[in-house]
């Protein structure tokens, strides 16, 4: 039983981990494929924005002022990058009108205000009538001149497009000829999504709560079926070592008055009156010991609730006097009783019979744990009659003491119980204190003996007497 319950907890938790495994990895992809779908739809929408007849406009207007240098620079009136860059301010003047009809489009097409567009002139080369190839601008090797759009790192964008046009352009040169040249220019388009992973993770919220909500669910279902498996397990083995242990309390008498109904049926023992007497008072007293079995099983067995109480006013101090006085008689002389009870006149209204029920059930306990200091103490703290009973013997250890007040619960050693009882005494202990609204808590340690703490509320005619 307990093999395969350990086997049904494994299997919960790596069926736990493989479900979350998977659902990691499915939002993973989800997300990942939003990503991408947002990429794609934000490239759809900005080239349905740059490609219009207007944006074509722009392009040609700093193209053609472009060209028209482009006789300058080869007569050596200006300078490659002086061309260069009078490119770049020429795109530059347009750009104002440009950002406006983007915003514009943006808000149209509803794209996202945080995808950003730019346009760089990336190659440019000049081939001659021969032939000869001289590069004003290599894609690779020399910086992109921004033309228009948000000037931002290149590195951080994607590139959407690029286009590819070729210009003749005519000049007269020095000596008055006519030449040619031919103007292969390349322009890119990048596109930049500013909080890229925020902007989808917004998108994909409701997704990720209700996944989140699930993972919760999942992992709460798994924990208390664990909890529940090994609540039942834990009442199963109770419930079998208790129906063990008062079968095993049960058998001798029952092999003791078996015998004793043999003897008196045996012809010999028919004229023995001495054989008889002895028998029937063997009879008479292991039946009074099942009936005292049964007696303990049924009434430790009541719920605080159910047990009903006979309170009478009493004097505490003086009580708990005479419950010691009583337990001493019946101590072996290798234990040691203290007594450390504080004396006042206060009344407390108790149940006599219960209350000494409970206390020595606790003092019977300590001895049954090798206790052999035993000392009762009591006094009066914030408005709690506080007893406690403290011994020197085996201890408990962390995770019996939450056990302990249990109903069947009997402290075990390797699945071996080393020491005789029901499992009610402390049950019904607790019982009796909860009746009288108190409480009953334990300290312990390991090999360092026990201390318990009954808390019993002062009453009202208690606590005007303290303020007198």
């Amino acid at each position: 039983m307990q093999i395969k319950s350990k086997l049904l907890i494994l299997g919960a938790i790596l069926a736990l981990i493989a479900l979350t495994t998977m659902q990691g990895y499915l939002t993973f992809n989800t997300f990942d494929l939003r990503k991408k779908s947002f990429a794609v739809e934000s490239r759809t929408k900005i080239g349905s924005i740059v490609k219009t007849p207007y944006v074509d406009s722009l392009s040609w207007q700093f193209r053609n002022d472009f060209l028209d240098k482009i006789p300058d620079y080869k007569l050596g009136l200006i300078s490659k990058n002086q061309l260069l860059e009078d490119l770049q301010k020429s795109a530059n003047s347009k750009n104002k009108q440009f950002l406006k009809y983007y915003t514009e489009g943006a808000k149209q097409l509803e794209l996202n205000e945080n995808v950003l567009f730019k346009k760089v002139a990336s190659t440019i080369l000049l081939i001659d009538q021969n032939g000869n190839v001289e590069p004003l601008l290599e894609e690779g090797k020399d910086k992109s001149r921004f033309l228009i759009g948000h000037d931002f790192p290149l590195e951080e964008g994607l590139i959407i497009n690029a286009w590819n046009w070729t210009f003749d352009k005519q000049y007269v040169d020095n000596l008055g000829e006519t030449k040619s040249v031919t103007v292969k220019y390349k322009s890119s388009i990048f596109m930049k999504i500013v909080d890229w992973d925020k902007i989808i993770f917004n998108q994909l919220l409701f997704l990720f709560f209700i996944s989140f909500l699930l993972f919760v669910f999942l992992i709460s279902l798994v924990t208390y079926s664990i909890r529940n498996l090994l609540k039942l397990k834990r009442i199963s083995d109770i419930k079998t070592d208790f129906i063990n242990n008062i079968t095993h309390e049960l058998k001798t008498p029952l092999a003791t008055l078996s015998i004793a109904t043999k003897t008196l049926t045996n012809k010999f023992a028919v004229d023995n009156k001495d054989i008889s007497k002895e028998s029937i008072d063997t009879i008479n007293r292991q039946n009074k010991r099942l009936q005292n079995l049964i007696d303990q099983v049924v009434d430790n067995s009541l719920g605080y609730h159910q047990i009903k109480l006979n309170k009478k006013p009493i004097n505490l101090s003086s009580f708990l006097h005479e419950v010691s006085e009583d337990y001493m008689l019946t101590l072996p002389q290798n234990i040691l009783f203290l007594r450390e009870i504080e004396h006042n006149q206060t009344i407390l209204e108790i149940d006599t019979f219960y209350i000494s029920t409970a206390i020595t059930n606790i003092l019977n306990n300590a001895i049954k744990f090798e206790g052999t200091v035993l000392k009762i103490k009591y006094h009066i703290h914030n408005n709690n009659h506080i007893i406690s009973i403290t011994d020197n013997g085996i201890g408990i250890s962390q995770k019996n003491k939450k056990l302990i007040f249990d109903k069947f619960f009997r402290v075990s050693e390797r699945n071996k119980h080393t020491y005789k009882g029901l499992g009610l005494g402390l049950y019904y202990c607790n019982q009796i204190v909860k009746a009288h609204d108190g409480t009953i808590d334990v300290e312990s340690k390991l090999k360092e003996g026990t201390t318990f703490y009954i808390k019993l509320p002062v009453s009202d005619a208690k606590k005007d007497f303290i303020s007198r």
